[in-house]
Formats: C-alpha cells, structure tokens, sequence
C-alpha cells in the first residue's frame, strides 16, 4: 500500500505543468463550489462529522466537471474509464492528503488528465465484472482497452483478448498488478486503471 501512495504523491507533483486551458491569458478562470477549495479542507470536510453527506456533494461535483469536459473535448464520447464517482471521491481524497496546498480543482484536472488515456470516443455498454467475489462497472471499450494492454506487456495471450472478463483475463491482471505493486485482486478497479493509463501516456 505504501508503494501505492508513493506513486499517487509522485503524480500529484506534476500537477503543476499541465497545460492550461485556461480564458485568460494569464492562466486565469473562476472555480466555483468544491472546485474552489484546497486539499487541506476538503480532508477536514472528508473526515466531519457530515463526512457520508460530503462524500455524495463532492461525488455530484465531480460527475458534473467530467460531464463538462466531455461535452467540450473534441471526439469524446466519455473521458474517465470510472463508473463510479464515490471512487473518485476516495482516489481524490488519497491525492489530496499528499498535497493539502492544491486546489480540489487542480487534482481532478490531473485525474482527468491522466485518465483521458483510456477515454472512448463513442458510447460503449457498461458490464458489470466479478472475480473472487468483488465486482467492479466497466465499459466494454475500456475492457479492450486493458486486455489490449495486457496482451502488450506479456501477461496475456492474444487469443483471449476477445473483449469478454473471464479467468485468463484475470489472472494476466493479477499478474500484472502484483509486478506493480498493487493490489492482486483481477479486476480493472479505480486503482489499476489510474496506474494503466499513466503507462499508456
């Protein structure tokens, strides 16, 4: 687990050169609502006595900047691979306490950013995927995605890289996981898609 947070605080580092998008010329834009935040308080608020209320308000704020990044990135059709924005809650949260300076903002841009690797241009069917009773929500595409991924780097062989979740898909992802030091449980969760497409970048 330590390694997992190592990676995660190096990521975070980088948030800093990512290029702006911002109106001004200066780098300039208005934040509004969570966004407007540093890390140090969306911990605090994170870990209140409201913790289960926050949780659900930062989970809407973040469905609503991803939806407005789909709408206004050119070819795409949905940017994050992750069907469920609690997760990204609990992904932003382990980010925010390695940089309490950061702006809630700043660290779902880099989310995004390093998500948008494993973006679908076009609508793809959601699958829900069960391995060692834990399940995760998938898109089809992404599922392509990560056996195309696995298939590139030894641990899959290419005759089962059909787009379906079975047992050589899970164990070729256990495989890998374990070699990256993350947690070996066969599934495309939060976690292993963070750190997959921070190596198709």
């Amino acid at each position: 687990m330590n390694k997992i947070k190592a990676l995660i605080a190096a990521f975070t580092l980088s948030m800093s050169v990512l290029p702006s998008f911002a109106a001004t010329d200066e780098g300039n834009f208005a934040v509004y609502g969570w966004g407007a935040r540093d890390c140090k308080t969306i911990i605090a608020v994170l870990q209140g006595d409201a913790a289960a209320q926050a949780r659900g308000q930062l989970a809407e704020w973040i469905s609503g900047y991803i939806t407005a990044q789909n709408r206004s990135s050119d070819s795409v059709y949905d940017i994050v691979p992750v069907k469920s924005h609690y997760a990204l809650v609990s992904l932003t949260q382990s980010i925010c306490a390695n940089n309490l300076d950061q702006s809630l903002e700043g660290v779902i841009s880099a989310i995004v950013q390093n998500f948008s690797t494993l973006k679908l241009s076009t609508e793809s069917s959601i699958v829900t995927l069960t391995y060692n009773d834990q399940s995760v929500d998938l898109n089809e595409a992404t599922l392509r995605i990560v056996q195309d991924f696995l298939v590139a780097n030894d641990h899959l062989d290419a005759a089962a890289a059909d787009g379906k979740f079975g047992p050589q898909t899970a164990m070729a992802l256990e495989r890998w996981q374990e070699a990256s030091g993350l947690s070996p449980n066969g599934l495309p969760d939060i976690v292993t898609l963070f750190f997959l497409a921070q190596k198709l970048r």
